[in-house]
């Protein structure tokens, strides 16, 4: 049996969940939000940090790692490319969303959504304006230059460079951020081919009925 322990709405949960999904595992999801000081969950998550991977009593922390693994047990519908140019590629990808780009769309995440529908506290517009005039500009930018005019990001499957990045862009979208078409048409043109993808889709419906009404 596998568990995930994390929230939906975290982009790093979604991350591990979409690989579940992906890979037509069979999982739990416990709603555990980060931060959890139970000595339950910080025996198995040292940082205080989601996700959690639960496997047959195994337990293994950070999304990244968790990826890894998934891959490893799972490797019918790899996520990781074999060749070690695309692989490193993929990876860095991967490194760059969970850093650079999700710090960018986080912050959208919480000043629009997560501060005034769920904490009553209001959206402080020059954090945001901070981020849409000096941060996420030079995401865009750079996101442009490797995204294909058509197809996955990496290769000619679907990778963790695709989940990793799309994840980001649905916590910004959360946050009332749509990248510009205009300003960066192939990036634009590639997040409208992740969101319509079934894996996707069905996610965003889970995240929807898994939140408060009126919230999403």
């Amino acid at each position: 049996m596998i568990k995930l322990y994390g929230v939906p709405l975290s982009p790093f949960a979604r991350k591990a969940l979409l690989i579940l999904d992906y890979k037509e595992l069979e999982y739990e999801n416990p709603p555990t939000f980060p931060g959890d000081e139970s000595p339950e969950f910080r025996a198995i998550s040292p940082l205080g940090k989601i996700p959690v991977l639960e496997h047959d009593g195994f337990t293994v922390p950070d999304t990244s790692v968790i990826a890894r693994y998934l891959d490893r047990i799972a490797p019918d519908k790899p996520l990781y490319p074999t060749d070690p140019k695309l692989e490193a590629q993929a990876g860095w990808l991967e490194e760059y969303a969970d850093s650079k780009l999700i710090d960018t769309c986080a912050v959208l995440f919480r000043e629009r959504l997560l501060n005034p529908k769920m904490f009553n506290q209001p959206t402080d517009e020059t954090v945001v304006q901070n981020i849409l005039d000096n941060k996420m500009p030079e995401c865009l930018a750079y996101l442009e230059t490797v995204v294909p005019e058509s197809g996955y990001l990496v290769g000619d499957s679907l990778s963790i460079a695709d989940i990793a990045i799309t994840t980001c862009f649905i916590q910004a979208r959360y946050g009332d951020f749509e990248v510009d078409g205009a300003k960066a048409p192939k990036l634009r043109n590639y997040l409208d081919r992740a969101f319509a993808a079934p894996l996707v889709v069905k996610r965003l419906a889970a995240e929807k009925t898994a939140m408060p009404p009126g919230l999403l």
